[in-house]
């Protein structure tokens, strides 16, 4: 199965920078985007609340689904995710995807007095919240009231709602191999970034996922695969800047053409441009004007 190339732009869930976050969801809807994608580390003091942040995003705009990159489960009950997303994709006309990671940086979800999970944990509780969400909006749709007993999560005789007002899309933030099986056996697709898992390794993390959706008698066609392109781009007239970090892109559009359509090559559909430094919104607008119109233009004549 041929999936479609589909492109989104990251928003930090910032609160000191209002002008820039509306100006690159307005951007992001206006070229027809598929997605705005929104990270969620909430212990990060330079953040706010990504879920409040999201829904401002969402009633913002007409067209361009929202993408929690990914909604970190140590923090937030899949329970309350499931409702959230509901909500917000019953206002947004069905414009909602959910993105469920374990979570990352320990430290912090410990200081917010979330647990530490251990890798066998953290995997439990990921598929626990993959399967309870999908059984949440199906009982929510029929009145049925839901028992779930997971590994780690647990809801007795709920009578769940609101239903939502589409098949919302269950994406994971994956990088352990029985994790990424996992995916492939449960999810809608599979989000991850440059600088954790760099290009050599596409090849290796897409067969995992298809593995696991073998091992579940799926299609692996029907799982996107997402990858965060954290860098900076060039935009034309500004001064060129360059990001010393391993798994940062950089360089001018052309630059960024190639590697995305290298990317395609290596099995991933779906790219969120991540300016990491500069000035976010001319990187975008760019992004938007010179760099995808041209990766599509290359892909057609493939």
């Amino acid at each position: 199965m041929e999936r479609k190339i589909r492109f989104g732009l990251n928003i930090d869930p910032v609160v000191d920078r209002p002008a820039e976050v509306a100006a690159l969801a307005e951007l992001a809807d206006r070229a027809g985007l598929a997605l705005i994608a929104m990270q969620d580390h909430a212990y990060n003091p330079r953040f706010g609340d990504t879920w409040t942040l999201l829904t401002a995003v969402a009633l913002r705009t007409e067209r361009v689904h929202v993408l929690t990159n990914v909604a970190t489960l140590a923090l937030r009950s899949p329970v309350i995710l499931a409702k959230a997303a509901a909500t917000l994709d019953r206002l947004t006309g069905g414009r909602v995807e959910l993105g469920l990671g374990a979570g990352a940086f320990w430290d912090g979800i410990a200081a917010m007095g979330g647990p530490r999970w251990p890798p066998a944990e953290a995997l439990g509780a990921l598929e626990d919240a993959l399967r309870l969400c999908r059984l949440l909006w199906e009982k929510a749709v029929t009145g049925q009231p839901v028992t779930f007993h997971g590994r780690l999560f647990r809801v007795e005789g709920l009578q769940c709602g609101p239903a939502p007002a589409h098949p919302i899309p269950l994406w994971v933030g994956a990088l352990r191999p029985r994790a990424l099986r996992l995916t492939g056996a449960l999810a809608d697709g599979l989000t991850i970034s440059t600088p954790y898992v760099p290009p050599e390794r596409l090849p290796e993390v897409n067969r995992l996922v298809d593995e696991g959706a073998h091992a579940a008698g799926r299609d692996p066609g029907s799982i996107r695969r997402l990858y965060n392109l954290l860098g900076v781009l060039d935009v034309p007239g500004a001064r060129p800047l360059r990001v010393n970090r391993p798994g940062f892109l950089g360089g001018p559009a052309d630059a960024w053409v190639d590697a995305i359509v290298r990317f395609v090559e290596s099995g991933m559909d779906t790219f969120v441009f991540w300016p990491v430094a500069g000035d976010y919104v001319a990187q975008a607008r760019h992004f938007v004007e010179a760099v995808i119109p041209e990766v599509e233009h290359r892909l057609s004549n493939v």
